[in-house]
């Protein structure tokens, strides 16, 4: 027993060591009110991309291929209003972005940008202006009359808002841990948004828009113990292994260097959709135009994670019930919300999506940087 306390003690004080050096070779980013945390600036987000346009804090970017031909389609990724698109990038081992380039796809991305008080857009604006001129400006660059589109988390529920408005715009719809079906049996968030215990617009009322801080620890209390105790400790067991250091620091800078969201889409998501199911239940309006899932009749691919407790799989699934597809595929992994693009045992996964939506995205060929 002795021995053993003596050799464990040891390898303490060279973990302590490493994780040490580990830091000092790192700087951190600029502490602010907002994302209160010493967040490590490791490399992310590393595929080369070019911005194409950008209206009041929204980009619109377009990565550089990998390929000499790309399907003719483009592919457009919406990113949740919440957190930073780079976990789709995080380095280029975990990038389901260079998943996608090396398939052959043409690859898009909005960036939504950090909300000020200045910035009181709802769903409306976010939807039937930013979606829709960027779409718009999309088209007319690649030159088509339709995209497909990949929205991750609340990404996906705009995603599905946006087709069920403008369907002759989408050829293929891909839904990624997308929040969309709201029943009382989907648990996680679901469960967290409860109109009886919550109201978003007690958190927009004191601070004008929703800080990045909340956002981040509302998640947390999901699973406490985890979030806050048990990652660390595997972390310091595990300091020796300077990859495993890398990759757990990449996830910690994208937990915590999250953006603040506009208030109204916020209070808007929430209660529209998480406490009233509006989508699916044919009640949403965006500028008074009812937004009809049935209207979906393009091919959908829902992605999900067995083992998601942000958006768990019914979330996404559920909304299957709800198009009008008769080309619906699901693709399933044995992994969580953010494993889902940045684990290895998702990565296989992410073959099969491309190859998916390979044969539904037309010809190959050259289109001009």
């Amino acid at each position: 027993m002795i021995p053993y306390l003596i050799s464990e003690s040891l390898r303490n004080i060279r973990r302590s060591l490493k994780l040490s050096e580990w830091l000092l070779e790192h700087d951190f980013l600029p502490w602010s009110e907002d994302r209160p945390y010493l967040i490590p600036n490791v490399k992310v987000g590393q595929t080369p991309r070019v911005e194409l346009y950008k209206d009041d804090g929204v980009k619109l970017y377009r990565y550089l291929p990998t390929t000499e031909k790309q399907y003719e389609t483009p592919l457009l990724i919406v990113y949740a209003l919440i957190n930073k698109p780079y976990i789709l990038d995080l380095y280029p081992e975990r990038s389901v972005i260079k998943k996608f380039l090396d398939a052959g796809f043409d690859v898009y991305l909005i960036k939504w940008g950090d909300a000020t008080i200045a910035d009181q857009f709802g769903l409306s604006e976010y939807v039937d202006i930013f979606m829709y001129d960027f779409i718009d400006y999309l088209k007319d660059y690649a030159k088509v009359d339709k995209i497909s589109i990949l929205g991750y988390c609340m990404g996906g529920g705009m995603s599905a808002i946006y087709t069920s408005l403008y369907p002759e715009n989408v050829r293929n719809l891909l839904l990624l841990a997308s929040t969309l079906y709201f029943g009382k049996d989907v648990g996680g968030l679901v469960t967290l948004s409860d109109k009886r215990f919550f109201d978003p617009e007690e958190v927009t009322n004191v601070y004008g828009y929703v800080p990045a801080w909340f956002l981040g620890e509302r998640y947390k209390l999901l699973r406490p113990l985890e979030n806050y105790v048990t990652k660390y400790v595997s972390m310091f067991l595990n300091a020796e292994n300077e990859d495993f250091l890398d990759l757990f620091f990449r996830m910690e800078r994208w937990i915590h260097d999250g953006v603040n969201v506009a208030p109204y889409a916020y209070a808007e998501y929430v209660k529209l959709m998480y406490q009233e199911n509006a989508l699916c239940e044919g009640k949403l309006y965006i500028n008074g135009k009812r937004a009809d899932p049935k209207k979906i009749s393009m091919p959908v691919a829902a992605i999900v994670g067995k083992k998601d407790h942000l958006a768990p799989p019914k979330n996404t699934l559920g909304f299957l019930d709800y198009v009008s597809s008769n080309e619906k595929a699901i693709f399933e992994a044995d992994v969580g919300h953010v494993g889902l693009v940045v684990s290895s045992k998702a990565m296989k996964m992410w073959d099969e999506v491309a190859d998916w939506l390979a044969k539904r995205s037309g010809k190959k060929i050259v289109r001009e940087i």
